[in-house]
């Protein structure tokens, strides 16, 4: 098993990309945390790590609110004994013309998809540094590669992880800790179901949300949306030591519809 040993953290776990992040860890021998806002979801997550024969956790956290994650990384370290790999994963998304993005629209997307990855990795990457081995994974997503009508705030934030990556990634690559993102496109999630009114709404061409979504689709030269399950096999890969000549990287999953 390629993470025998292992103790990691996934924020925003209870779910979608998390949770298949969590399982595909536990699998390859990791002790697993997981975080989020919905005790449910992660106490669900966590007695899943537990079936499959490793230590879970679940950890309230909403990590848009400043000292919440760095509270639960303690936790963590606590419960543990440590962070060996930390999964940056917790995300929002909400639709609005640059015209009608407030204050409160902005902020809580910049907190939520940028800053989070932020407190999370000043607070873990220390401990990473000094034990001489970590890896820190961001999910961003193919908008922070590309423009979004519509979804201005995201995909600022989303391009912001990825320049903060490959930034902490050359402070720390001689010190046997990697960093690294993964931009997927779209994903059969919950926050995609969430969003399909917005994708009609912003679309303006008159199909309704089943349309849309087929449309989005036919648009992927793989002519299909990805499982959480794949994002999870790329993030297993980056936190082995298989990846570990790999850093300050952003990996498109995306079915071919993005190329840079």
């Amino acid at each position: 098993m390629r993470l025998e040993g292992k103790r990691a953290l996934v924020t925003g776990g209870g779910r979608g990309i998390g949770r298949a992040i969590a399982l595909a860890f536990a699998g390859e021998g990791a002790d697993v945390a997981v975080a989020a806002r919905t005790d449910s979801e992660i106490e669900a997550v966590a007695a899943e790590v537990e079936r499959l024969g490793r230590k879970g956790a679940a950890l309230r956290c909403d990590v848009g609110a400043p000292g919440e994650i760095e509270k639960v990384i303690k936790d963590v370290e606590s419960l543990l004994g440590g962070i060996d790999v930390l999964v940056a994963n917790a995300g929002m998304m909400e639709h609005a013309p640059v015209t009608e993005v407030s204050d409160k629209m902005w902020d809580a997307a910049i907190r939520v998809n940028l800053s989070s990855v932020f407190w999370a990795v000043r607070t873990a990457v220390g401990p990473m540094a000094v034990r001489g081995w970590g890896r820190i994974i961001a999910i961003s997503s193919v908008s922070g590669k590309l423009g979004g009508a519509n979804r201005s705030a995201y995909h600022a934030a989303k391009h912001g992880v990825i320049g903060f990556v490959r930034s902490v990634a050359l402070e720390v690559a001689d010190r046997g800790v990697t960093v690294n993102a993964i931009c997927p496109g779209f994903v059969e999630t919950q926050m995609i179901t969430d969003a399909r009114s917005e994708f009609v709404r912003y679309a303006g061409d008159g199909r309704d949300e089943d349309e849309t979504m087929e449309m989005f689709r036919q648009g992927i030269p793989m002519k299909r949306f990805l499982e959480p399950e794949e994002v999870a096999a790329m993030s297993t890969y980056l936190a082995s030591d298989d990846a570990r000549g790999v850093t300050g990287q952003a990996f498109n999953i995306s079915g071919g519809s993005v190329q840079v």
